[in-house]
Order: C-alpha cells, then structure tokens, then sequence
C-alpha cells in the first residue's frame, strides 16, 4: 500500500482505534512535542501512525523523516508497524537506533570524521591497556594506590564513558573541576568547637578527596584521548561524540540533513543521553519551533542513573518554547490490579517528579492478580515457578505467553535451564557471559595443554573430557601409574608404557597426545584462529557441544572463534599463548565474553532480565527472588563526583529509585497475571529477607499464594534430571525465517540439504574463512570503494590507490603476516588487470551493496508471506531507473554452463542468485527497481589474461519457477517433513551430527 491520500484504509482503521489524548499526539504534526507514555499505552503505535499522518497530511516524502530510537529491536518494530500502514513506502523512512545514524553518517560524510574514518574500534582489552599504560605514570597518586595500582582501570574507564555520552569533554571536565576547587574555599576545614575541635571536618575531607580524583581523571581522560588518536583507534561513545562535533563544524553537511529531514521523532526519550540529546537539538535547531517529537516515559527509564534521565524530560522546555506535552494514561495490556501494584512502587510526593509519575487506567483487561509467595528454600521456590509454569500450559496458556523476569544474566541461565531439565522449551534472552562457561572452560583447558607443555595439570583436566572416550577404568590406571619418575607427559605418549600399568584401549589416549603435539607443530606456520578450529574439530568437542546441548554449545563455540579471529585481525595477538593471555585479562579486569542465546522457536517460555523485558508483554508474568539483596539493597561506592545532573531531585536515593524503575517495568509486562516469590534461604543457606519494594506495597492489592502446600509436595529428586538435547521444531525453523528470511545463499544452502541450512543458517554454526574468502573479501572492499568514491575519468589515480585501499580490506581480515603478503600480492595482481574494465562499464548512477527486502506472498493461510533480503554488490542506474544487477565473482571464472547449473560439475547456484535478485526487485513497489538483467562479473582474468562476464535476461517464467520453488519450500517446513530425510555427505558438512536431533 502506497502513502496516496487516496489509500489510507490501514491508517483510517487503525486511527478511529485511538482514545483522545492518543489522536492528539498524532495530529500534533508541526512543533515540538513530549508524549509522556507509560506502559502498554500504545506509544509505538503512536509514532508509526504518526508518521503516516505526516505522509498523508503534507507533501513531505518518506525519506523527510527521520525516527531514532534506542534498541535494534525498537527500530525493527517500528518499521514492521509502519509498514503494516503505508506498505513498503516504510523503508523509505529512516528508521534507526542512534549508533547505527551516526555509522550512516560516518558512510555518508566521511570527511567530517578524520578520528574515526582510516582507524578502528579499540577492543575492552585494549582500552584496558591503554588505561594502564596511562596509571603507570609516576605522577598518578589518588588513582594509584601502592595496594593495588590497578584498581581504578575500570572505574576511570567507566567515568570515561559516562562522560562521553553525556557530552562532556576533557575540557568541559576541567571546567567542572575548576568549579570544584572554587567551591572546597567555601567549605570550613576544621572544626570550631567540641570534642573534635581544631581536627579537619569530614565534609572538607571528602570534597578534597574527590578533587583529587577528578584532577587525576581529567589528566588521564586527556591522555586516554591522545593514546586513541596515536594509535588510530576509537571506542564505542565516539561514533555519537564524533558526530556532534561533525554537525557542529561542518555546516554543509548540518544543512544537507536540515534540509532533508523535515520530522525527526525519538522513541524512548527517557533513555537518551546527553550526546544523544545534541544530536537531536542539532537536527532541529535551524527551526525556532521545531517539528521535533519524542516519547518516554520517566518511570521506565532503566539505562541511566535517575538525575540524568529527568533531564531529559526537563531539557525539553527549557531548550524549546512552548512545547505541547501530552499524557497517555489509558492502559491496553495490563488489568488494573497489577497497574495499581506497579504505580505503588513508584509513586512520590516530589513536586518534580509527581507529575511524571501519574497512574494508568486499565482500558482493556478486566480481571487480574498480583500473587506473592513466600518460601523457606530458594530451591523449593525455584520448583514451584517452573511447577506453576507447567500446571499452566497444561491448562492451556501457550508457553511464549509466559515469562521468568529476573534481575541478573546468570539467573537467566538457571530457570531456562530448570524448564528445560522439566521437558519445558524456554528461551533465554540474554547478553550472558560465556568466560566460565564449561564449554569456554574446555577450550581453555585444551589450549592451556597445547601452550604450557611443561604444566601436567591441565593433561589431567583433558583425560578426564569425555569426548576424547578415555574409558574410566583405563582413566584411573593412568592417575595411579604417573609420578615423578615417569612424568604424565611421557606415559600419554608411550604405548608400552600405558599397557604396562594396565590400560585397555590406548588408542584415545595416544589420539590426544598426537593431537596436542600436532597443533603445536603447526602453530609456526598456522594463524591462531584457524589452530583453534582444528583443535575444537580434530579433538571431537565441538561435535560433543552439538551432540549434547547444540543450542547452548554452539552459541558458545561461535563466539570464542569469533573473538580469536578478531584478535588475530586486530593484530593482537600471533599465537595460541597469546590467547590464552588475552582470555587471562578478560578474567583479571572482569571484562566478560557475552554471547547472545540461539532462538529455539516462537512457542518456548521466556526467561530474561528486567532491563531485556523492555516494550514486552505477556499473559503471565513470574518475577522470582524478589528478597532484598536480588531487587532493592543496590549500593555503589561513589568513586568520582561527575557533573552530570542539572536538576537535583529531594532526598532521593538514587540507586534505590532506579533499582524501584526497573522492579516497575517488570512487572508491568504482565497482562492478567503477576506471581511474585522469594524464598527466607538462599542456596547457599543464608537468610534473605523480603525486597524493600514489595514490603511497602499495599497489602490490599497482593493476594498471598499457599507456599506450605507446595512445600509439602517438594521433591529434590526432580532437580537431578538431565538436560536432554532441544527437538528440531518447526518453530525452531519459523523463528529464523520470520528474523532473517531467505537469501540467495540461506536458500542455496537448503536446496543443497535442509541439514546444512539448519546448521549454517540457524544455529549458525562457525566458519573460520580461508584466505582465498578472505581475499575475495577484501577485493570486494576495494571495488566499493572505487565505485562509491571515485571518478569514471580518473583511472590513472584510482588504479594508483587501489594497493593502499587492498591493505585496508586485508587488514580487517584475520591473517598471518605471511599470508597478508601473499593474498595482497595476488589480490593486486587481479585488481589492476579488472579495474580497466571497472572503469569501463560502471555508470554515473553505479551504487553498492545495497540492500533490499521484500515479502512473498505464500498463499498458505497459516504463514501468509515469506520474507526474501538481499545484499546487492553493485546496482546500475539510468535516470533513476535500475538497468542491471551486477555480481562481483571472486576464484576462475565460470562457463556459461556451469552458471546455468547444466554441467555435470555444477549445481545452478550463481544462476539462481541472479534469478532470486530479480524476483526480489519485482516485488519492490517502486517499479524504478524492478529489473530482470543479472550480471556476473568475474574479478579474476581466465587463462588468457581476459575479463569474462556473463549477463542473463531472466524471464517471468524463471521468476515464477523460483517462486514456486520458494513456496513449495516453506510448505515442506511447515508440514515438519525438511529435516526427515537422510543426510547426504556430498551436500552436506554436518551429517555426522545429525543423528541426533529428533523431529517434533
């Protein structure tokens, strides 16, 4: 559906649903304006309706808005409900988290970013470093104790960021600390009169005291800066602080986006920081009255500490006049029980923040409860949540209507992990941090054997893995027999030796140790992350991971080889001991290792933190361990005095009032049901008592649950069931096809066997590149570059430019020093016999990597549309219109044949993939983009030297095999028959693996 007044059904039927205060802040199109929104009030309906208000209402396009918002998932749900309105005019609008406009930005202007275009982002571990390399200055006292001189890295590092994003720079801080200095001569030093007089006053001791920590701050902040510029880094908060000063110094391009964005909207205000702030206030300030509107709601502002999040609300009207402010306080997800429990929590008397905090009527849900139960075991409460979690599915709630809502990653794990061991699906939603995985513990033991050959222990630790198969009985003769004379090492490798003391089956044994000795011989001539492949595939722990637990396993697994690789590509490290250092440090500093949970499909129970529940909702809600020390008793140690807060706020406790926000959004992610428990005893058998929070809760509106009853029906023995390995679903399948949908390649790898789509596309199990992908990477840099920045008629320079710019690829790449030389000598030698012809057939309107997204209409009543994406290499232009697809082809190039798949040595892959193309811009409303012509460019001349392309006109008929195609597969996954057949070796790398799984 277009944005045509004519056609505006969707929005007419969606805008007669709203109440008053809602239709208000969507006709409120001119103008600043603060939507206060509380939860379930339907603010992201608002924003989108809003939106196609504009569109409809004046002759603004879609690309004339600009949207920001604060999480990827906030801006994903914000183009799938415009879209649902104004159809694919949607992905027009500029839709983005801050980070990923600025990166837009950066792209788009990279001039105006000299300290971030050329450099990189420093890694934690780095920015570590740089801050003990700064401490080791002599002249540090305050932020170097002799006990430990390490102790404010992280601190200054945390003080650091916090004072970037909110905009405050070293010398912004050197003015604060001037002010400081000022204010310690209005404080009396001593005491006057009584028992302590002529003794220094703890008020001076404590000002002095934090002086002399922010000089010290401001020093190091400043040498901090210095350390990333020297070496070409910059960190996380730079991309948003480097753009504020690029819109405050570079005018041109500030009125380049003043003129192209006419609205900009910003979602969850609440959570915005200070630079983000400016960033807004830039955008709009050419205007006196600017058509700039945000939501957000105080009461759920979880990302920041409590001061600086109602400067934001605050900000607003002192920055701009007469700014409209509208409340939403019709409620349509939860009943009015749980609302009235929630605004309990949080109300004040504080003149200031009062009328922020005002209750919501429930306008939707008639019946609800608030029940708490008490217990005198953390694991009798712990059973009781996943007991009551099934006595509900079996009752009939469906398990993605059920939540666990707790206040920490590591509970995360425990519940979903509790749910499962009961046979419940449960999906954990988490940045949980792998570092004492077991898994992560056994690769480190693995590579710890391979690096420190003399240390013994760890060979003790490997015997013990049961993936190598040591059989327990060989496994006690071998600890028995070893001992100073005859060194563990030297019994591992002698088969004699091992038969002599008795041992069975030597040959797991022996397999070890050649493994161990293999990988170190190789480790002169291997690059750390391609050593770390080996060693997890020959020594058999990844297919164990998969075998026993393939969701938790292979999370874990995928991201220690993502963090080698970006080790070995960042240069910071050249063999496997320098990864075990590397992996020390992160343990030293308390630096985690996060990896993010597997989907395993839309009907499991979800289990995820407080701050992860943002913008949910669900039927049930359980918030469990709801004792004081998990929700409540928050404490932390003011190391710094930061100028942060202009707007002080009474007496509050401000890490208890935030720790008040956060138990307040969880519980109202509850539609009819809330269930509250806490338990006297921990598992560690200390006494808990009952969180601050729901002690001064009104009793009237807690309904006391029977926790002797389920007490009595206690049984530890169910705590010892084991974790069975999760069924493939269809759901599993639908969960990756609704997020990610099919590509070209996602769909070649089903057609080559449904097993390898499982394993590459959904539980996306690692690949380690080659060098010739990583190559074939870095060529695809350079031929952007060229396209995206450089003239047709400037051959000469670009051709002189392209060894520097093939650096650059390579360099993001995770090579040895040796093969960097290599690939970059071959990579040059094809890049100057290609770029001629570059030159040649490129258009002025040539664009890259492109991006497009489509849905295929499926007519399968139960999953209507199908999304197809598609990541374009180069698109051609000609007045506005597209003329051909091209597709850069890195390797030999390829006959016509083998393209068409009608060679016995192909398979139509290459084919395909322009056919897909082509369905994928028919589908695209704009009928500009739609265009048949494919080419596949081969960057590589053939063996005579020449540049060969090969270009298909694809036909309706082509275009409609595939869809049937497309269709055909979606109905096999539905009726649950992909993944019965057989795996065939030929097609595909995992069916060693599969025996495995089940079908459900």
């Amino acid at each position: 559906m277009s944005t045509t007044k004519g056609d505006q059904g969707a929005f007419n039927e969606a805008y007669k649903a709203l109440n008053a205060a809602q239709r208000e802040a969507v006709d409120s199109i001119e103008g600043p304006v603060m939507v206060i929104a509380g939860p379930g009030t339907g603010k992201t309906q608002i924003l989108t309706l809003r939106i196609a208000n504009i569109l409809q209402k004046t002759d603004s396009k879609p690309g004339n808005v600009l949207a920001l918002t604060f999480t990827e998932s906030g801006a994903s749900n914000m183009r799938e409900r415009l879209t649902s309105l104004i159809g694919e005019a949607a992905y027009d609008v500029a839709i983005y988290t801050f980070h990923g406009f600025a990166d837009s930005l950066i792209q788009k202007y990279p001039e105006a970013y000299p300290a971030i275009i050329g450099g990189r982002p420093a890694s934690e571990i780095e920015r570590v470093q740089i801050i003990e390399a700064i401490l080791n200055d002599t002249s540090f006292k305050a932020l170097r104790p002799s006990g430990d001189p390490a102790f404010y890295v992280k601190p200054i590092l945390v003080a650091i960021q916090t004072l970037k994003q909110e905009y405050i720079s070293p010398d912004k801080l050197a003015e604060s600390v001037n002010i400081q200095e000022q204010s310690l001569e209005g404080i009396e030093q001593y005491h006057e009169k009584g028992a302590h007089k002529g003794k220094e006053r703890g008020e001076y001791k404590d000002a002095v005291k934090y002086l002399e920590r922010n000089r010290e701050l401001l020093q190091a902040y400043r040498m901090y800066e210095s350390a990333l510029r020297a070496d070409k880094l910059y960190d996380f908060d730079d991309m948003i602080i480097k753009t504020v000063e690029a819109l405050t110094a570079n005018e041109d391009m500030l009125r380049d986006l003043q003129e192209q964005f006419h609205y900009v909207l910003a979602d969850e205000h609440q959570d915005v920081n200070g630079s983000q702030n400016k960033i807004l206030e830039l955008l709009v300030n050419f205007h006196e009255q600017p058509n700039l509107f945000v939501v957000g709601d105080e009461k759920q502002a979880i990302y920041r500490f409590q001061g600086a999040s109602l400067d934001n609300f605050l900000y607003f009207e002192s920055t701009f006049g007469e700014t409209k402010t509208i409340s939403l306080t019709d409620n349509y997800r939860s009943g009015q029980v749980i609302l009235d429990a929630a605004h309990d929590l949080i109300k004040t008397d504080d003149a200031v923040l009062s009328p922020l905090r005002v209750p919501l009527e429930a306008s939707a849900v008639k019946e609800s409860v608030v029940e708490h139960f008490e217990f005198s075991h953390e694991a009798i409460e712990d059973s009781f949540v996943v007991d009551s979690i099934k006595r509900s599915i079996e009752s009939g709630t469906t398990p993605d209507e059920m939540v666990v809502i707790v206040r920490t990653n590591r509970e995360v794990e425990h519940f979903a992990a509790l749910l499962r061991k009961q046979g419940i699906a449960a999906q954990p939603s988490a940045d949980s941090d792998i570092l004492e995985h077991p898994v992560t513990q056994g690769v480190l033991k693995l590579l710890k054997a391979v690096t420190e050959p003399g240390e013994e222990t760890h060979l003790v630790y490997l015997l013990h893995e049961p993936y190598f198969n040591i059989a327990v009985g060989d496994l006690a003769k071998v600890l028995r027999a070893f001992n100073r004379a005859l060194p563990l090492s030297v019994l591992l490798r002698n088969e004699t030796l091992l038969k002599d003391c008795g041992v069975e089956d030597t040959a797991p044994i022996l397999a070890m140790t050649k493994l161990i000795d293999s990988i170190r011989e190789r480790s002169l001539t291997m690059a750390p992350h391609r050593l770390l492949e080996a060693l997890l595939e020959e020594s058999g722990l990844t297919a164990h991971v998969l075998a026993s637990d393939p969701f938790e396993g292979v999370r874990v697994v995928r991201r220690l080889y993502d963090e080698v690789e970006g080790m070995v590509r960042r240069g910071e490290v050249k063999n496997l001991s320098d990864v075990v250092r590397r992996f020390a440090l992160h343990t030293e500093y308390g630096i985690g290792l996060t990896a993010p949970f597997i989907p395993s499909g839309h009907l499991s129970v979800q289990v995820m933190t407080a701050h992860k529940s943002k913008g949910l909702e669900f039927a049930e809600v359980y918030v469990p361990h709801t004792t004081d020390r998990t929700w409540g008793n928050k404490k932390s140690r003011d190391l710094f005095k930061l100028p942060l807060v202009k707007h002080e706020i009474g007496e509050f406790d401000v890490a208890e009032d935030d720790e008040r926000r956060l138990l307040y959004v969880a519980m109202t992610r509850a539609k009819g049901r809330l269930v509250l428990t806490e338990a006297t005893l921990n598992v560690e058998g200390k006494e808990q008592t009952t969180s601050r929070f729901l002690s001064g809760l009104d009793s009237v509106l807690l309904t006391a649950g029977d926790g002797e009853k389920f007490t009595e029906q206690f049984s530890p023995v169910q705590d010892l069931k084991t974790l069975a390995p999760l069924p493939i679903t269809t759901e599993v399948i639908l969960e990756t096809l609704s997020t990610r949908g099919f590509s070209p390649t996602a769909f070649n790898n089903y057609r080559k066997s449904p097993w390898e789509y499982f394993y590459r596309n959904v539980l996306q199990v690692p690949q380690i590149k080659t060098p010739s992908l990583q190559l074939g990477s870095a060529v695809h840099f350079v031929l952007d570059t060229l396209v995206r920045h450089h003239a047709k008629d400037s051959l000469d320079s670009n051709l002189g430019r392209v060894s520097e710019l093939l650096k650059q690829g390579l360099s993001k790449e995770a090579l040895t020093d040796e093969e960097f030389t290599r690939q970059h000598e071959k990579g040059l030698d094809i890049l100057m016999a290609y770029g001629p012809h570059l030159f040649e057939t490129k258009m002025e309107e040539s664009k890259t990597e492109m991006k497009f997204e489509a849905m295929l209409e499926t007519g399968i009543e139960v999953y209507p549309f199908l999304k197809l994406n598609g990541n374009l290499d180069r698109v051609d232009f000609k007045d506005g219109q597209i003329v051909r697809v091209v597709d850069y082809k890195t390797g030999k190039p390829k006959s016509r044949g083998q393209i068409e798949g009608t060679t016995a040595d192909s398979d139509g892959d290459y084919k395909l993939q322009l056919t897909f193309y082509a369905l994928l811009l028919s589908l695209q409303e704009d009928s500009n983009k739609h265009c048949r012509t494919g080419v596949l460019s081969f960057v590589e001349p053939d063996s005579h030297g020449q540049i060969k392309e090969e270009t298909f006109v694809i036909t309706d008929k082509e275009i409609e095999a595939l869809k049937i195609e497309l269709i055909r597969v979606t109905q096999e996954i539905l009726a649950g028959g992909a993944f019965t057949a057989p795996c065939d070796p030929n097609k595909c790398h995992y069916c060693d693996l599969v025996g495995v799984w089940q079908m459900k």
